[in-house]
């Protein structure tokens, strides 16, 4: 059985979804549907979770609500009539506008569009509707309850026909809906792959897979034909919108690939996610990176007597609302790299560590932009990073700090700020060579 989930882009019009539903009636194999709710059709629209979420807000505040909520009414009811489907779509507003009025919760709200939109899409597919409140649990902070898994298995495992399932919400353990993060219709796929068992996770985007760097800045990246769980991971912590993190761990324990698809494309191969691959023809997967960060130089004498002192400026930073996501570590120094996306006073920050910690001093230097280079080949082949860095020299790209991660897959580079386009176009061009 093959699970596959479709994105809101995928499912913004009636001509999108009829192009979904012949992707699954193209392989009898597609048993488990999982849907979000509409995207934008265009960029002056707006989505659907969106406009629940302003209805919502409306109405708690005392604003007027139901305009925005006849919107949401309007763009369901087009798209029934649209699909000739026989579903009392009204009557399913009509109760959600009634639960809105008596104060119902945000979670209800917003999970309403993947809701309307499964029930739509599971008459014209012809496929049995199963609500995601029956068989996804979450736990009261968002996570999800391994008890879907049995949930799943047992209601769905054996079925014969196909199934649609809402993505993005579940039952939380008080017995109310409950949602997960903005994404989180990827999630609901994932646990719906393992509660069945899948053979593969097709997860259909508007996109023909992950591609190896941001294409708003390297309009040439490409498409990976293959990755790991583990490369994905690291491509995401160092900044890359790749796949929701949360959808991988449920499909990870199970060992299901995750393929990334494209809808509107859906002969392209697209990205295979997978728990190995062999790095020989393809070392280095892709580039991404994050922006802006300073330095901040720390020093103690015999620092390897201190172990506990990275970890205490790290709490100190945190209990200044300062952010850090990751250290460069010398002798008797060490970096840590701390989100400068809002000001701060350096000067009191440092007086703040050295008062708080036993470091012998303490300064923050220039700011920077980190990139990340992610391969399972990264280390093993002998050379590879030399010519990257030596190509980053060629176009006058000044490096400022280099480390590899724990994992050994990542090699970290902090770049002067008004260079990180550029290191990622030249690194780019390497990979394709």
């Amino acid at each position: 059985m093959k699970v596959v989930k479709f994105g809101g882009t995928s499912l913004a019009s009636a001509a999108q979804i009829k192009k979904a539903v012949e992707i699954i009636q193209a392989d009898d194999q597609r048993q488990a549907v999982v849907l979000s709710a509409p995207g934008k059709r265009d960029n002056q629209d707006t989505k659907i979770t969106d406009l629940l979420i302003n209805t919502h807000k409306q109405k708690t505040a005392g604003e007027e609500y139901l305009p925005t909520f006849e919107k949401i009414r309007a763009r369901f009811v087009e798209l029934s009539e649209l699909l000739e489907v026989d579903v009392n779509i009204a009557a399913e507003l009509d109760v959600i506008e009634q639960k809105i009025t008596a104060g119902t919760t945000l979670d209800f709200v917003e999970s309403r569009g993947e809701y309307l939109n499964s029930l739509i899409i599971a008459k014209y597919l012809g496929a049995e509707f199963v609500d995601a409140a029956n068989v996804v649990r979450l736990t009261i902070d968002g996570r999800v309850d391994p008890e879907s898994y049995e949930l799943i298995s047992k209601q769905l495992g054996n079925a014969t026909g196909r199934f649609v399932v809402p993505g993005f919400y579940g039952t939380g353990p008080d017995g109310e809906i409950k949602t997960f993060s903005r994404g989180g219709s990827d999630i609901t796929g994932a646990i719906v792959a393992r509660g069945v068992n899948a053979d593969v996770y097709e997860n259909w985007t508007d996109v023909s897979g992950i591609l190896q760097a941001d294409p708003r800045i390297v309009p040439a990246a490409q498409s990976i034909p293959e990755i790991t769980y583990a490369e994905v991971r690291e491509l995401a912590s160092c900044g890359a919108s790749v796949f929701h993190e949360e959808a991988i761990a449920p499909v990870r324990d199970a060992k299901i690939p995750i393929n990334i698809k494209n809808t509107n494309s859906p002969a392209d191969c697209g990205t295979m996610i997978q728990p190995t691959r062999s790095a020989e023809k393809m070392p280095v997967v892709g580039v991404s990176g994050k922006k802006p960060y300073r330095i901040l130089n720390a020093e103690k004498f015999m620092l390897n007597r201190y172990p506990e002192l990275p970890g205490q400026i790290k709490e100190a930073l945190t209990q200044q609302d300062l952010a850090v996501e990751f250290d460069m570590k010398g002798f008797d120094s060490f970096a840590l790299m701390v989100d400068s996306s809002s000001n701060f006073d350096e000067n009191a920050i440092c007086k703040y560590i050295l008062e708080k910690t036993e470091v012998d001093a303490c300064s923050f230097g220039m700011t920077v932009a980190l990139v990340g280079i992610v391969g399972a080949g990264l280390q093993s082949q002998t050379g590879l990073l030399g010519r990257m860095l030596s190509a980053l020299d060629q176009a006058e790209i000044g490096i400022r700090s280099i480390s590899y991660g724990g994992s050994q897959l990542t090699a970290l580079l902090a770049i002067n700020l008004e260079d990180y386009e550029n290191t990622l176009k030249v690194l780019v061009a390497q990979l394709q060579k």
